[in-house]
C-alpha cells in the first residue's frame, strides 16, 4: 500500500511540474524577402523540396553560436518568410541554391518585421517559356540561357496537382538529357500526354518547366508553374 501511495505521489508531482507556466518571451521578430535575379530583376523560381535554404546563426547570446543554426525554406516563387524569430543580430547564409554562390552576411540585425532580399545570378534562365494544352497533349517550348560555361545536364516538364510542382514533387514528367548544348539559341520542346492514368479528367494540374546545370551541387532552375484543367 505504501508503494502505491508513493507512486501516486510521484505521478502527481510530475503532473504539477509539467503544468508550470511558460514565462519565456515569445519570438518578436520577422524576416522575409525574395531571391531576385540581378539581371532581370525577377524572382528566381525555386523548389521547396531540396531547394534553396537560408541558414541563420544568432550572434551574441551563446559562447559558440556556430553550433546552433536555424534554417528557412524558400518557396517555389523565390520568396521566404519566418514570423517566429527573435530580434537580434544574425549571420545569414543562402545555401543549396540554383544560383551562383553568394557570400554570407556576417552581421545582420533583425528588428521587428525586417526585409532582406538576395540579389543572385541563377545558373540557368528559362526564356520564352510557353506551356499550352492542345487536345490530349500539354506542350512546353522554351529556350535556356546559361550564366556559366557549364553544360545543361537535364531539362524537364513536371506536372502535379499542387503548385509546389518540381523535379522532386511531380506526378508525371517528361525529361531529356541529350542534345542540350549544341546550339544556345535552340527552342526545346517537351510534351506530356494527358491520357496518362495519373491524370483525372476535369481536375486542375500545375505544369512547370525546369532545367538543371551540371555545376556540382546545383539545383533546378524553373519557370513559373502554369495551371491547366484537363
Amino acid at each position: 500500500m505504501n508503494n502505491i501511495r508513493y507512486i501516486l505521489f510521484l505521478m502527481v508531482l510530475i503532473f504539477v511540474s509539467s503544468c508550470e507556466i511558460d514565462n519565456y518571451d515569445a519570438p518578436n521578430g520577422e524576416l522575409y524577402g525574395t531571391f531576385i535575379d540581378v539581371e532581370t530583376n525577377e524572382p528566381v523560381q525555386s523548389e521547396i523540396v531540396q531547394g534553396t535554404v537560408i541558414q541563420l546563426i544568432e550572434l551574441g547570446w551563446a559562447e559558440n553560436p556556430t553550433n546552433i543554426t536555424q534554417t528557412l525554406l524558400v518557396q517555389n516563387d523565390g520568396t521566404y518568410r519566418n514570423s517566429m524569430i527573435f530580434e537580434g543580430e544574425y549571420r545569414i547564409s543562402a545555401v543549396q541554391g540554383n544560383f551562383q554562390p553568394v557570400a554570407p552576411i556576417e552581421t545582420f540585425e533583425i528588428k521587428g518585421s525586417t526585409k532582406l532580399d538576395f540579389s543572385v545570378t541563377p545558373f540557368l534562365r528559362i526564356k520564352d517559356a510557353s506551356v499550352v494544352k492542345n487536345g490530349n497533349m500539354v506542350t512546353a517550348t522554351f529556350k535556356i540561357e546559361k550564366t556559366t560555361a557549364d553544360n545543361v545536364a537535364r531539362i524537364g516538364l513536371y506536372a502535379h496537382p499542387n503548385v509546389a510542382v518540381g523535379v522532386n514533387t511531380s506526378l508525371v514528367r517528361a525529361e531529356s538529357s541529350t542534345d542540350l548544348n549544341s546550339d544556345p539559341n535552340i527552342t526545346y520542346t517537351l510534351q506530356i500526354n494527358l491520357n496518362n492514368q495519373n491524370f483525372i479528367a476535369g481536375r486542375s494540374y500545375y505544369f512547370r518547366i525546369g532545367a538543371l546545370s551540371s555545376v556540382a551541387g546545383a539545383r533546378f532552375n524553373y519557370a513559373p508553374a502554369i495551371k491547366i484543367t484537363i
